[in-house]
């Protein structure tokens, strides 16, 4: 292990903290470990399921001097067999666990549990090296306490205070970061570490991002017949209805009184408008106190190469709002509304993509 110079460490603590974004988050966590600690390699999962079977998704990882966060988290990778059993045991003891060498693998792969303040693991980190030094677990298992409680901080910053839904400041950059992605010459081009020689996330290999943005019909008559705070119980009841309709990799935001946002991983049109019923059904379908029923409107867009977030939500919102002038409890999309002459499109669609400087 390098020597730990106090200044420098201190001052790697204060760079991990000084992001909001994930990703760069992440990438100075492992930026910071593979300076201080000896490491062949490390991997950041996240977990997705504690059940039977421990499930998770890859985030990050390092190896030599390639560091390297995905834009897209490979889901379900598959671990040789002996890690199952110590990755269970490090998530259900939040200890650290250690996987022996064998024949055909010669190195120490130490787990990591980083969690949070409930004591729930919400991630592993996986440490490959020659041998074990304790001071460099020591290390590690501290930078990853620093990780999991400022994580924590900023997602409690994120969130609406009423639905707990990520909230409209976060929408807007996650937007941003999208667009950013789109327009960038490397946005397909996405390295693989070595574990499994197959790619697991072939249902989103060829996805793009889709944003609906969903208003609950009439919720005015149901402030002013029952009430604000039944309103407010009616908002957090769908938000968590909504939540329960989307996957894993997708995400759900508070854009205002009430109306939600819904940002979606798809690989083709019909199945983005397909998530997009299965939520309208989810709330259509469920009952509620004093309410003989409660439907919602959708409107949606492909997010592509739009100049700004705003531009995104817009073209949602004008489908949207063809949705409720035309019968509400229905999902509309935006480009087949303009090429069906029904709208008009937006004057920034006449911008190419290779038009484009986000700088």
């Amino acid at each position: 292990m390098k020597p730990v110079d106090g200044y420098k460490f201190v001052d790697s603590l204060a760079e991990v903290t000084s992001y909001l974004d994930k990703d760069i988050i992440e990438r100075s966590l492992l930026q910071t470990l593979t300076e201080y600690a000896d490491s062949k390699e490390l991997r950041l999962y996240r977990v997705i399921e504690n059940d039977a079977n421990v499930g998770l998704a890859l985030m990050a990882y390092s190896k030599g001097k390639v560091i390297d966060t995905l834009d897209n988290e490979i889901r379900n990778q598959t671990l040789p067999d002996r890690f199952n059993e110590k990755i269970q045991e490090a998530i259900d003891e939040n200890i650290p666990t250690i996987v022996m060498p064998n024949e055909s693998d010669k190195q120490y792969h130490i787990i990591f549990p980083a969690s949070n303040r409930s004591k729930s693991v919400f991630a592993v980190l996986i440490q490959s090296n020659d041998k074990i030094n304790y001071r460099n677990q020591q290390l590690i298992h501290a930078m990853l306490k620093v990780y999991s409680n400022y994580l924590e901080l900023i997602d409690k910053s994120c969130r609406d205070k009423l639905t707990q839904l990520l909230n409209r400041e976060t929408l807007d950059s996650e937007i941003t970061r999208i667009l950013i992605r789109n327009n960038s010459t490397e946005s397909n081009i996405l390295k693989y570490p070595d574990y499994s020689p197959e790619d697991k996330r072939k249902s989103l290999k060829n996805s793009t991002f889709w944003l609906g943005v969903v208003d609950i019909d009439h919720f005015k008559s149901i402030n002013d017949n029952f009430g604000h705070l039944y309103g407010d119980d009616i908002l957090i009841l769908v938000a968590r209805l909504m939540e329960k309709s989307i996957r894993d990799y997708d995400s759900c935001f508070r854009y205002g009184g009430e109306e939600f946002v819904i940002i979606m991983l798809a690989n083709e049109q019909q199945t983005a408008k397909d998530g997009f019923e299965r939520i309208r059904k989810e709330i259509f379908n469920h009952s509620y106190a004093d309410l003989a029923s409660l439907s919602v409107s959708i409107g949606y867009t492909q997010i592509t190469n739009q100049l700004y977030p705003a531009d995104v939500i817009e073209q949602a919102d004008n489908a949207l709002y063809y949705a409720k002038e035309h019968g509400r409890n229905q999902v509309q999309y935006y480009q087949e509304l303009v090429d069906k002459n029904e709208i008009e499109a937006n004057d920034d669609e006449k911008i190419e993509a290779g038009d484009i400087d986000f700088f």
